[in-house]
């Protein structure tokens, strides 16, 4: 069975108490529902989700970059490798956006299931 995408988060050290998590929970459910709006992440994900959670553009952008950090900190590459059968994770730092896309698209499923915005739009 595929962890859920909170148990695959803790394991690399991202937990609940991180003012990002849920910023990015929600980018990786916008970048699900249609991975297009990766191409224009500030605009299309990143101000969507700071008009939600009633933040400052700037401190989405900060927030996620911190997850981001925290995960690489915590085996993150490891995961990443898993998650995308390819191992150039371990020479080099994603881009948040990459993150994003990289868990929008693991799970896709999940996100379909739970998320009663996303199971709406075809």
């Amino acid at each position: 069975m595929k962890p859920t995408m909170q148990s695959t988060l803790q394991s690399v050290g991202v937990f609940r108490h991180y003012c990002g998590y849920p910023h990015f929970i929600l980018s990786v459910a916008i970048a699900a529902e249609d991975p297009g709006r990766l191409q224009n992440i500030r605009k299309e994900i990143y101000l969507p989700v700071a008009r939600l959670c009633h933040a400052e553009l700037a401190n989405v952008e900060k927030n996620i970059r911190t997850i981001r950090d925290v995960m690489m900190r915590n085996e993150g590459a490891a995961l990443l490798t898993k998650m995308t059968g390819n191992s150039c994770w371990n020479k080099r730092t994603p881009y948040p956006k990459e993150v994003i896309g990289i868990f929008a698209e693991y799970f896709s499923e999940e996100l379909h299931e739970k998320n009663p915005i996303i199971s709406k739009n075809p």
